[in-house]
């Protein structure tokens, strides 16, 4: 169960930061949107980011207590923006269905 905590944890950071990337033109048109972002997806992305950087902190207070599992956010918060960076800066493209699917919604 602590393995399964921890693994939403790190998927609920990494999807949180790139809701927020993918809330700006820059890395929207780079990842496979092509045009920019459209304006009823930003405040819609930038808000399920929040919900799921909070969801993460939540994850971790369960899984290790309020001590250690501050430490263990904070820790893969940084982990998991840098996967972002990297994954915008080298492998953009990955993102393209993540792109997709926010289109379809549009």
């Amino acid at each position: 169960m602590a393995a399964g905590l921890l693994i939403a944890l790190v998927l609920a950071l990494y999807f949180g930061f790139a809701f927020l990337a993918l809330s700006q033109d820059r890395h929207w048109q780079r990842a496979g949107g092509g045009m920019p972002c459209p304006a009823r997806l930003v405040v819609a992305m930038r808000t399920l980011g929040y919900v799921l950087l909070l969801a993460a902190l939540a994850l971790a207070l369960v899984r290790d207590g309020a001590s250690f599992g501050s430490l263990v956010w904070a820790t893969m918060l940084s982990v998991a923006a840098l996967a972002v960076v990297g994954t915008l800066a080298w492998r953009a493209h990955w993102l393209g269905p993540l792109v997709r699917a926010l289109q379809g919604l549009a």
